[in-house]
């Protein structure tokens, strides 16, 4: 049982993109519970969890990181290497969503309670930070304990000069052992909130994390780095705020009937029920059909709207043979094309990514072109030809 009479602290395990896990567990306390985040004196994250750590320190809508982890879905699915693909710069989606999203005092609201899990390239040790100078350092601090090696790239980030990589390496769940640490993990174990499994063959703890051994925790770790289909997110984001929401029943902080709710989730889905207005409605009609006498039932609207969008996306394709046709000659022509793009695109990367090593360069290739032209621009480089006599 969670104690509110006492202090408590708050840790999310790393997931990769089950992340979104974390959202629809968070969206569920926010909503019926926000003295939980908001009275927790610490909140520790590693890797993907840090992500999520540091959202709900800082008080970014959730809705708005929903929306992005479905972007960044989008964005790893359209390659046909997946997230593996060159073109594919998972660092740099995180670092300008973290930039477009975080106020100026990002850093004055996270230091002292946010605490990132990092792991020193030096030493293979584990370090928690928790104070931030500028915004600037915070986003480093982030952006270091997501970077999986090889996974991200090579060449780790630094913060405050020292290179690091993923939290997960070393400590996947920071100051799990203390007493009255709540735990959140994305997949089934022994955490506090996670997803319930209906057997197990064995447990694994993976630094800190326990892990039973099953059929759909090797879907989840599998999900992790290679995203599912809108429809898989949308689950995933489905069972985190059912697991929320068992714990908050556990605990006694609510009391709601959550087969109903996961019935209606589905039916939303099923019926291609992607606008927010005819979800609202059928949430109010069915809400009188409530069989338990308990609490009025409420639909998660915070990541409904942006899973229902990705879900819009793939369903717009037209009828199923026009999406079975243009699956097949799709995959055909990607396949074909993979001998002599995947160089090019390897190539375009490498510019880009030692542009972001150098700071002085321009991001981007585009200053790569603008220099050639000037150089070969009489007019632009202040060459005059002679006059014609």
């Amino acid at each position: 049982m969670f104690d509110l009479n006492k202090e408590w602290s708050i840790s999310f395990a790393g997931c990769g993109f089950m992340g979104i896990y974390y959202v629809g567990a968070a969206s569920c306390i926010v909503e019926r519970f926000p003295q939980f985040f908001e009275g927790a004196s610490k909140i520790y994250g590693a890797s993907a969890g840090a992500l999520m750590a540091m959202i709900l320190t800082i008080g970014t809508p959730l809705e708005k990181s929903c929306l992005d982890l479905m972007s960044m879905t989008r964005d790893a699915r359209k390659h046909k290497l997946g997230p593996l693909h060159p073109a594919f710069n998972l660092q740099q989606l995180v670092r300008d969503s973290m930039t477009a999203t975080l106020p100026a005092d990002a850093h004055l609201r996270a230091s002292g309670r946010l605490c990132v899990s990092l792991t020193r390239v030096s030493d293979g040790k584990n370090v928690i930070v928790s104070e931030f100078d500028t915004r600037e350092e915070l986003i480093q601090a982030v952006l270091c304990s997501c970077f999986i090696p090889f996974y991200c790239g090579l060449i780790p980030p630094t913060y405050r000069g020292v290179r690091y990589v993923d939290g997960a390496v070393s400590d996947n769940l920071p100051n799990c052992h203390l007493r009255n640490t709540v735990t959140f993990s994305a997949f089934a174990g022994e955490s506090d909130v996670c997803p319930r499994s209906a057997f197990r063959l064995h447990e694994v703890r993976f630094n800190n994390v326990s892990i039973h051994v099953n059929s759909q925790n090797c879907y989840r770790v599998a999900s992790s780095f290679f995203p599912p289909e809108p429809e898989g997110m949308a689950e995933i984001c489905d069972n985190g705020y059912l697991d929320a929401l068992r714990f908050l029943q556990d605990n006694g902080s609510s009391q709601i009937d959550l087969e109903f709710i996961h019935s209606l989730f589905c039916y939303c889905f099923a019926q291609n029920l992607f606008n927010l207005n005819e979800i609202v409605g059928l949430k109010t009609r069915w809400g009188m059909y409530n069989a338990t006498d308990c609490n009025p039932f409420t639909l998660n609207l915070v990541c409904v709207p942006a899973l229902c969008e990705g879900c819009r996306e793939k369903h717009a394709r037209g009828s199923m043979l026009s999406q079975v046709r243009e699956r097949v000659h799709g995959n055909m022509a990607s396949y074909l094309r993979i001998p002599y793009a995947l160089p090019m695109d390897s190539a375009l990367m490498l510019v880009n990514r030692v542009a972001d090593w150098i700071p002085e360069l321009p991001r981007g290739p585009g200053w790569l072109y603008g220099t050639a032209g000037r150089r070969h621009s009489p007019a632009e480089s202040g060459e005059q030809g002679d006059p014609l006599t």
